[in-house]
């Protein structure tokens, strides 16, 4: 599908307030080589997440659509995205950026946010303790959903959730 633009709706000055928030400085420098997207996990899984796609909405200035997208809470904050890039744009601080801005702007509660938070722990401690059951298991007929439910039900009292 096609995005249409329409020239009033782009903010010409979004791409410059965004490269003042904290390590977005060299936003500017993106080629569009698309490394980010390709090395991306979250995009391999979740179509309407390319981190390409996202420095392009800056770019255009599609400020509104893009802060009140649900894209920017899909990434992973594994950081393959800034590691690869030759351009050193830093891609998981400019998501970092956008959500804070998304913040000030009122486009999501910030309860909605500290909810974001929790999940991010609580799926990073299921994945730490998956891997360790893992690493550490001799059972053969182990079952990965059996597991992952079982872990995430002991980790959510202890992360307070």
């Amino acid at each position: 599908m096609t995005e249409r633009l329409r020239i009033q709706d782009l903010d010409p000055y979004f791409k410059d307030e965004l490269s003042r928030e904290p390590g977005c400085q060299h936003l500017l420098r993106c080629f569009s080589c698309g490394l980010c997207t390709a090395t991306c996990p979250v995009s391999a899984t979740t179509p309407e997440f390319s981190p390409s796609h996202i420095i392009r909405q800056i770019l255009y200035g599609m400020r509104q659509p893009l802060l009140a997208s649900s894209a920017l809470w899909h990434c992973a904050r594994c950081a393959r995205c800034s590691f690869q890039c030759p351009q050193d744009v830093r891609f998981l601080d400019v998501i970092q950026g956008l959500r804070n801005l998304a913040v000030r702007d009122g486009l999501i509660e910030s309860e909605k946010v500290a909810r974001l938070q929790g999940a991010e722990r609580l799926i990073q401690e299921v994945r730490r303790r998956l891997i360790t059951e893992i690493l550490t298991g001799s059972k053969a007929d182990w079952d990965i959903n059996e597991a992952a439910a079982r872990l995430i039900m002991e980790a959510k009292p202890e992360l307070g959730e």
